[in-house]
């Protein structure tokens, strides 16, 4: 007769795959409408979140052992692809970019516990109320592997997220933050913990290793879950699904007036804005000289800096940043656009008055917070 932990161990992952396909779909809708890449990436961690789950199952629904083992395996490989994944979209969100080059550690540790997995995993398996719990043997170079890549990851993801949290500047930007790294603590480092103990003493008893099993399955999951809770709560304003780094923001006239500025940082004063009006002014001629389209943005690398230029016909917006994300190039945009449709009358026939434009606080409110 099965236990109450056995039976629980059996329907935890049907279960916990429930609110995983829902957050899947979610995504997956939002990627389709929006096309946002940190959406794509999103459905991909959720689809290998399932996937992973689906193996789970068959692990504790067959009663051979053979079988139990490769969907033992096959879990295992997609929650490392799972967990990878993870690594490289808090890598996104942090500097816009998939991969950078600093998870090469982190990716060849993903390659050496997939290898070992498929060459030599070194499994020992155990029948338990009719169910084959498998799991890596004792010194396993698998389960060593696989320990080091959670440690790793977990150093690393916590100091991106830690990095971020300094650098935030909004409540709800540090609100995501914090929730993403008690998600990573969740889901990457607590599991680390039973494998230590495994390699060093070796597997508990039968009716332990169920409920150990049990536990981490729930905190795993439930770290997932925040995860994917936390983007999408962030979903609702896109500012927020990337760290954004944004300096100031600048509206020229063509004859080199400033209309209207905006500094995101106490480090820029306002002394530095009216140093800049020559070289946006430089700009600016430029735009007018080379092109006569509207609308065209450019953008100007300065060392580890990012210039973005939008030319409209009356002026001209520059936005000051680290690097754009798909979210900083939208809303400067849409704020070249709202800024034109709502003073038109007076970039029309400016006369160097100039206080009008400090109006376009609520539009910068709107868009860049």
């Amino acid at each position: 007769m099965q236990t109450i932990e056995s039976q629980i161990l059996f329907l935890s992952p049907i279960i916990l795959s429930i609110a995983s396909i829902v957050l899947f779909l979610l995504f997956l809708q939002k990627a389709i409408k929006t096309k946002q890449k940190m959406f794509y990436y999103l459905t991909i961690l959720f689809f290998l979140h399932i996937i992973s789950r689906v193996f789970q199952i068959g692990q504790y629904t067959v009663n051979v052992q053979n079988r139990a083992e490769l969907s033992f395996i096959l879990t295992q490989m997609f929650h490392i692809l799972l967990l990878y994944t993870l690594v490289l979209i808090l890598e996104f969100y942090s500097q816009n970019l998939l991969f950078s080059g600093k998870e090469t550690i982190i990716s060849v540790l993903v390659f050496l516990v997939i290898g070992g997995m498929i060459s030599s995993p070194n499994l020992e398996s155990e029948l338990v109320d009719g169910r084959y719990i498998v799991n890596f043997a004792a010194l396993s170079p698998v389960l060593f592997f696989q320990i080091v890549f959670y440690i790793v990851a977990s150093i690393w993801t916590s100091y991106l997220l830690y990095t971020n949290r300094k650098a935030a500047h909004m409540n709800r930007q540090k609100i995501l933050i914090i929730l993403l790294f008690f998600g990573m603590i969740l889901t990457i480092f607590i599991p680390t913990i039973p494998n230590v103990i495994t390699e060093i003493f070796g597997r508990p008893p039968g009716r332990s290793l169920i409920l150990t099993l049990l536990v981490m399955l729930i905190i795993e999951n439930t770290g997932i879950l925040i995860i994917g809770i936390a983007f999408y709560w962030a979903s609702k304003n896109p500012w927020l699904l990337q760290q954004q780094r944004v300096y100031l923001l600048v509206v020229y006239s063509h004859d080199g007036v400033e209309l209207y500025s905006k500094t995101f940082t106490e480090k820029i004063s306002k002394d530095d804005v009216l140093l800049l009006s020559g070289g946006f002014t430089a700009i600016g001629n430029l735009f007018k000289e080379a092109t006569d389209a509207e609308g065209g943005i450019k953008a100007i690398l300065l060392e580890d800096k990012e210039l973005r230029i939008i030319n409209k016909k009356y002026f001209f917006s520059a936005l000051l940043c680290d690097y754009s994300t798909q979210a900083t190039k939208e809303a400067h945009q849409q704020f070249s656009e709202e800024f034109e449709s709502t003073f038109k009358p007076y970039l029309k026939q400016f006369s160097g008055e100039v206080s009008v434009f400090r109006k376009a606080d609520s539009i910068v409110d709107n868009l860049f917070y």
